[in-house]
């Protein structure tokens, strides 16, 4: 089975130079905070969907590139209240987006391991319905998934 957010942090990159680029086409050179917010959307989201390792290091990318490219110029590092202020609203979005991540899986999980409604069902004859006059070929023809009488069965392989 595949598994998804084993591509979380090259998922996460790739938003996060997407998302800035698209920010910068749209003037966040002029206004820092355009950018925090779509970065930290990003992030959120990238935390969401994947695992909390993931989600910080896209965080981390996140801030690098609002930091160098946004707030600095060509890739240099800018280390200020704005930076940090930065790094604050991505460890928080991180921390949300994996907690709704976490309480994602954990609900999926318990939907997966409940048991079918019709797990171990068995047939019961209604008094005063009579049974058909012939019963049909069981697992004798093609295209035919049905089991014999007395084995075990499950709701979920029975075909209609």
């Amino acid at each position: 089975m595949r598994k998804p957010e084993c591509f979380g942090f090259p998922f996460g990159c790739v938003s996060v130079v997407v998302a800035a680029s698209v920010a910068g086409l749209l003037g966040s050179a002029r206004h820092h905070s355009f950018s925090l917010v779509v970065l930290g959307f990003v992030v959120l989201a990238t935390g969401a969907v994947t695992r909390l390792a993931a989600a910080a290091g896209t965080a981390l990318i996140a801030w690098s590139v609002h930091s160098g490219f946004t707030v600095g110029t060509a890739g240099e590092l800018q280390f200020t209240t704005e930076t940090g202020v930065a790094a604050v609203v991505f460890a928080t979005a991180t921390t949300i987006g994996a907690l709704a991540g976490a309480v994602r899986r954990s609900v999926r999980k318990a939907v997966s391991e409940s048991p079918h409604p019709l797990e171990g069902a068995t047939r019961t004859r209604l008094p005063g319905v009579r049974a058909p006059a012939h019963s049909p070929p069981v697992g004798g023809c093609e295209g035919d998934h049905r089991l014999p009488e007395g084995s075990s069965w499950s709701a979920r392989t029975q075909v209609a």
